[in-house]
């Protein structure tokens, strides 16, 4: 990962480049071949996205308790 550094006055600050893929790149990836279909439902098609959040919303979505509601069953 890059990372750039510039100094101030009383401290010294530092920048991080974060690469950014979008949902073409993440779901034809092989790291997330096993969550595609879940990623192409829930990523936004022109939004860009960095490695956390794609991973954050994958473990979310993997966390959901599952209801079953069909058809207004479940009464």
């Amino acid at each position: 990962m890059a990372k750039k550094t510039t100094e101030t006055t009383a401290e010294t600050e530092t920048k991080v480049a974060v690469s950014t893929y979008t949902r073409e790149q993440i779901c034809s990836s092989e790291r997330f071949r096993n969550d595609r279909d879940i990623l192409a439902a829930l990523l936004e098609e022109k939004r860009p996205y960095t490695l956390s959040e794609i991973e954050e919303t994958v473990k979310k979505f993997k966390e959901n308790k599952v209801t079953e509601k069909i058809n207004g069953g479940g009464k």
